[in-house]
């Protein structure tokens, strides 16, 4: 029976300085060792394949460093027999760096609509997909659709891998619900000839379902990346396919770190109260929780400062400030 593991958004290299000028703890590393779960998860279950459906990284420009940390985990992974395709996503700027490393014989990445055909446990897959379209994937998505339909074989199982906002997907606190939009895929425009859509791009772990009930998978990010997001589970996709070609599915959770906000709500503050009130708040919680603090009364933001903050927070916490853009630092990240 193949198995298939499909993540998505890993944006390795956030908060990851190289030479930071201040000791203290980074977010960095926690997206690093969620990636890792997921790949030893992979080994350990023997996958047949794995799927990255974009944004690997975390921005467009990442220092060469960062770059080889990412591709040595994916060549040394390569290395143990299992192939891996990966979608570029926006934050690639939909292309991958290039790297020596990515020239292994099992790293196949799309550069252009395309499929890449496996044969997995005695059957034929193909999995077609496409970089990242950034602006106006409306009008564009019909003729990438028509341009890989003549490269699917008639008897493969189908999986179109993607990395773009389909009608009906929801995210943030408030369930955003994309409705249309020059940037946005209509649940009508999806291929009937596929089994299975596999899309990164939305961090919000979910099942849509095409016009013909063809399951859409987001498996959301690997770990919370904003505030948005501190309600969400976080994880990926374990995909199985038996002997009689019966497509299911099972979401395997990785461990995030709590996201909490700090209601300060009293009128007035000195520094002595404000001290209080937030230790009294933080005495019982995580020790590696993410914090925000939100004043009632913006006036007396000020003493929200680092050098206060950093008296009273334990340094293996993360923390911003709601209002004021100079402290969201420890948690700052690109949506």
């Amino acid at each position: 029976m193949p198995k298939i593991i499909f993540l998505s958004d890993t944006h390795l290299g956030f908060d990851y300085p190289l030479r930071p000028k201040k000791e203290k703890r980074r977010r960095g590393i926690d997206f690093f060792n969620n990636f890792d779960k997921a790949l030893e998860y992979a080994q350990e279950l023997q996958a047949d394949l794995v799927i990255h459906g974009g944004d690997l990284f975390f921005r467009t420009l990442v220092p060469p460093t960062i770059i080889d940390m990412v591709y040595e985990r994916i060549f040394n992974f390569a290395e143990s027999g299992i192939p891996i395709v990966i979608v570029p996503g926006n934050h690639e700027s939909s292309r991958l760096p290039v790297s020596l490393f990515m020239q292994h014989p099992l790293i196949h990445y799309f550069s252009k609509p395309e499929v890449f055909q496996f044969r997995l446990k005695g059957i034929d897959f193909d999995m077609a997909g496409f970089p990242c379209v950034r602006k106006e994937v409306l009008s564009k998505f019909p003729n990438i659709a028509k341009e890989i339909a003549p490269k699917l074989r008639k008897e493969s199982i189908k999986l179109l891998c993607m990395h773009q906002s389909i009608e009906g997907a929801t995210c943030g606190p408030s369930d955003y619900t994309f409705r249309g939009g020059k940037d946005v895929i209509p649940i009508r425009d999806l291929p009937e000839d596929y089994d299975l859509f596999l899309s990164g791009h939305i961090h919000r772990s979910q099942i849509l379902y095409s016009a013909c009930q063809t399951p859409i998978i987001y498996p959301g990010s690997i770990e919370r990346t904003a505030f948005a997001e501190k309600d969400e589970t976080k994880g990926f996709y374990e995909i199985n396919i038996s002997e009689s070609q019966e497509i299911s599915y099972e979401f395997i959770p990785l461990e995030a770190r709590p996201m909490i906000d700090i209601e300060l709500q009293k009128n007035l503050y000195t520094s002595d109260t404000l001290k209080e009130d937030i230790l009294q708040q933080i005495s019982d919680i995580p020790l590696d929780s993410i914090l925000r603090f939100k004043l009632k009364n913006n006036a007396f933001i000020k003493l929200l400062n680092v050098r206060f903050l950093d008296g009273i927070i334990s340094p293996t916490m993360n923390y911003q400030v709601s209002g004021l853009r100079s402290l969201t630092l420890k948690n700052k990240t690109q949506e």
